[in-house]
């Protein structure tokens, strides 16, 4: 019998309940947004794979643990200002190193605060 994988933080953005995969229970029905084909298609380019690991390389801390002065692995690029789909932002808007629990909530708060508006 082979044994389970580390039990990772719910997809949900700004959840950090651990489950196995996917969803927790709390979020299995939820839809967090609509995501955009095009806007997803950006993040598959060979580009964005050159800005992202060069990003990781140059901070390979999570910026918003370092506040804390925590010492966190990043393993996501964030844009500080979200691009919204605009190449020209997406490829040249300044970015930083999270942890992808911080990641999740700051993209969890833009999602939230854009839905209020």
């Amino acid at each position: 019998m082979m044994p389970y994988a580390a039990p990772k933080p719910c997809s949900y953005p700004g959840c950090n309940t651990l489950v196995r995969f996917g969803r927790c229970d709390q979020h299995k029905s939820m839809l967090t947004y609509a995501r955009d084909p095009e806007r997803q298609a950006l993040y598959n380019t060979a580009a964005w794979h050159r800005i992202r690991l060069a990003q990781l390389a140059a901070e390979p801390w999570c910026a918003e643990c370092l506040r804390a002065n925590i010492y966190i692995p990043a393993t996501d690029v964030d844009h500080e200002e979200p691009h919204r789909g605009d190449p020209v932002k997406f490829y040249t808007g300044k970015l930083q190193s999270l942890c992808h629990p911080c990641h999740s909530s700051k993209t969890a708060a833009e999602v939230l605060n854009k839905k209020v508006h």
